[in-house]
């Protein structure tokens, strides 16, 4: 397929970014794009990408589990062959209770359903729950999770917080520490990306703030004329950062007996199946 230099050049680069990163969305690739300055930060550009991106999967020049799209997943009713199959099912989905051996309780809270396969596949290691919450959270989602952390009677209550830099994903930030307050208890909330901190270090693409928002101006006095999604970090940044977070405010030595006796479960469960079937 013959294709223009710049296009070429867009191509190539998105190549070497899913090599090392995948699997990825449309817009992570389109960010890491963005900050190697292959092309600008605006709407038509990430249309060019997206198009791009569909006909080198056509194409073969691209994976197609490279890229992925988890905002439409079908709902799927679970069903088995037969009972010895479904037994299996049982032994594979057995997971110890990772936090009741542990001395706090940690939850992640994440902005954006788009990057929550990243999160999962870091977090489901450690047992963490993670809450979405496509925007801000509604006061029904908000009184579910305080009803979590009070049955867990544990004095340390931690989540961490991953949302994008803009007067809105701020806001979010404080609005849920407000609200969470609201229905008692001290819940600590630690915002971990996407942060100032991290534009400057990983060259993350920024753009403007939107002068419709109401929390425009306030965001600007404080933080200047510039946003940026979470998106734009590097998946393998955002997987590695996810990881140190969590685990130390783990004790790790709980948390490997707990695997232990997660071994010695499995084994029993086993040996259950076996006589079952």
């Amino acid at each position: 397929m013959a294709r223009r230099p710049k296009t070429k050049q867009m191509l190539d680069y998105a190549l070497k970014v899913l090599k090392d990163e995948h699997p990825m969305t449309v817009r992570q690739v389109f960010y890491q794009l963005v900050s190697r300055q292959v092309i600008e930060n605006k709407k038509s550009a990430y249309n060019a990408v997206s198009k791009l991106l569909v006909e080198a999967r056509r194409s073969g020049e691209v994976e197609w589990d490279w890229i992925v799209d988890r905002l439409r997943v079908p709902l799927c009713v679970e069903q088995w062959t037969d009972i010895p199959d479904y037994m299996e099912s049982v032994r594979q989905a057995y997971r110890r209770h990772v936090w009741q051996d542990q001395p706090g309780y940690l939850e992640v809270w994440l902005e954006k359903d788009a990057l929550s396969g990243i999160f999962n596949g870091v977090l489901s290691k450690y047992g963490v729950i993670l809450n979405i919450g496509r925007g801000y959270d509604g006061w029904t989602s908000l009184r579910n999770a305080s009803q979590r952390f009070q049955r867990v009677r544990r004095n340390d209550k931690t989540i961490l917080y991953f949302g994008d830099f803009d007067p809105s994903g701020e806001d979010m930030f404080y609005s849920l520490q407000k609200r969470l307050d609201w229905f008692g208890g001290h819940t600590e909330l630690i915002k971990v990306a996407i942060t100032p901190d991290d534009i400057a270090r990983y060259n993350i693409p920024t753009a403007k703030t939107k002068k419709s928002d109401s929390r425009q101006k306030a965001f600007v006095a404080k933080h200047g004329d510039r946003t940026a999604e979470l998106d734009a970090l590097p998946p393998s940044v955002l997987r590695e950062r996810i990881t140190t977070e969590v685990c130390k405010r783990m004790d790790m030595d709980a948390f490997a007996e707990t695997q232990d006796q997660e071994d010695e479960d499995v084994r029993k469960l086993e040996r259950i199946v076996e006589n079952c079937v």
